[in-house]
């Protein structure tokens, strides 16, 4: 069964997991192979057997294979779930060309913090830090401001209080949890936790050089 999107902050701290098998990225408006091929560095892109995420990690060698997606749909979401060397937040906003939607959820274990991001019509609507303060960027930078706020996510704008209010002090897996789930509400998106954590997706090779952000 789908889960809210708080299984991302869980999966990124789970210690049976690796986080750098844990690159998520989400589409309306395009299948799952037609995002696969708007986010690999090359063409034609073939979509493989079904693999386990252990099974998808071990293929990424970087030196032929960089990173391996696997391939799924919830609802009017296509997503994918990268290993590997992924280009995550630094993906071209392209990829939302011709009235698509993405959305990037960046677990950047090795350079904290973690980073979401929303891209539309080619470009960056929303862009903003995972658990280290809210800074938002981008074309909309407060769509989900009122969202966040009513959660007691981040303190009404102008308050003199420290982040998630004076009254509270959430954990930073916490922190992510409440706010990917104002991100799973206000896009409607869900995503099947033990398909991705712990079944088999189609897998496709989306990167065969490393990443521009390496």
């Amino acid at each position: 069964m789908p889960d809210s999107l708080a299984l991302i902050a869980d999966a990124w701290h789970s210690p049976n997991l690796n986080a750098t098998d844990l690159y998520i990225t989400c589409a309306r408006g395009l299948s799952p192979q037609q995002l696969a091929e708007r986010m690999a560095d090359h063409e034609p892109v073939e979509i493989g057997p079904a693999l386990t995420i252990q099974e998808a990690s071990r293929m990424v060698d970087l030196t032929h294979v960089y990173c391996v997606g696997r391939i799924g749909q919830s609802g009017d979401w296509s997503f994918i779930v990268e290993c590997g060397g992924s280009e995550g937040w630094a993906l071209d906003p392209a990829v939302s060309r011709g009235g698509a939607e993405v959305l990037i959820f960046d677990p950047r274990p090795d350079d904290p913090p973690s980073l979401f991001r929303y891209l539309a019509d080619g470009e960056v609507q929303l862009h903003f830090e995972l658990g280290f303060g809210y800074d938002p960027a981008g074309a909309q930078p407060d769509l989900l401001r009122p969202a966040l706020e009513a959660a007691g996510v981040i303190p009404p704008e102008g308050s003199i209080d420290d982040l998630l209010g004076a009254d509270e002090e959430l954990s930073p897996v916490e922190q992510k949890r409440r706010v990917l789930q104002v991100v799973g509400e206000h896009f409607g998106l869900l995503l099947p936790r033990q398909v991705i954590e712990h079944g088999q997706l189609p897998a496709v090779v989306t990167r065969t050089s490393p990443p521009s952000s390496w």
